[in-house]
């Protein structure tokens, strides 16, 4: 190899070596700016609810909390239905399967007037993100006086040892109440907050989209035959004293 052939090559080199620092850079330079957006975003919130959208009578808003980095949610309508038909859609295990769960069970239950509670587990698929593993107690007790009812749904990733291979949710929290009016029908209200083990940015973009269409597929599903006069033997209707038997 001759000089300069030789200096060529040195030249060449140099050049490689000046832009991988130059790359080296603008990756450290990246990974500064997202990990100080990150502690921005999880150090940042009002704990107050922010209005996402109000279409087809169903209200979804965001609340963002200092130190958490999901959203969580609210969503309020109005149910044009009996407050036992909405019972009876939430606690039949078949509903689990209309909406899209799989391999559903229900594990236990306990029907203690004005109290009812169960342990449910059941496999939901987040595509393209795979399945996850979910383990609920589900709690519903209803007021005497007003008949209002409150649903507490919460993880119960301890229950029961999780499926290999297959993600549990361990933070799961909703909170339904269900308001009968005078006027007819009940208004519902949701307060949501989970992990779904997803990037938090992917879940607090997708998820109050999720939330209307659920909501939305609810109101449409209450219409149909077999979730009229399902009658819960633990729910008591506004203007009747009758407790509902169980067909």
């Amino acid at each position: 190899m001759n000089d300069a052939s030789a200096k060529g090559k040195g030249r060449e080199q140099g050049r490689l070596a000046r832009r991988a620092r130059r790359g080296g850079k603008w990756v450290l330079g990246i990974v500064a700016v997202l990990a100080v957006a990150h502690v921005a975003w999880v150090d940042s919130g009002s704990s107050r609810w922010k209005l996402v959208s109000d279409t087809d009578g169903i209200r979804v808003s965001s609340m963002k909390t200092p130190g958490y980095s999901l959203l969580k949610y609210k969503v309020e309508m109005h149910l044009d239905s009996k407050l036992s038909d909405i019972v009876y859609y939430m606690s039949d295990l078949n509903t689990g399967y209309d909406v899209g769960a799989s391999d559903i069970h229900r594990l236990e239950q306990v029907t203690a007037d004005p109290m009812f509670y169960a342990y449910d587990t059941y496999k939901l698929d987040l595509k393209p993100f795979g399945k996850l593993d979910v383990m609920i107690v589900n709690e519903y007790v209803q007021d005497p006086v007003t008949k209002k009812v409150n649903i507490n749904v919460y993880a119960a990733p301890n229950k029961r040892a999780a499926d290999p291979g297959i993600p549990r949710v361990v933070h799961l929290s909703d909170n339904f109440t269900l308001t009968p009016l005078a006027s007819g029908g009940v208004d519902l209200q949701l307060l949501s907050e989970m992990d779904l083990g997803l990037p938090y940015i992917v879940q607090n973009l997708v998820m109050p989209g999720v939330a209307h269409d659920e909501s939305a597929k609810m109101r449409a599903m209450l219409k149909k035959d077999k979730y009229r006069n399902g009658r819960p033997a633990f729910i008591t209707e506004l203007h009747d004293d009758r407790k509902l038997a169980r067909n």
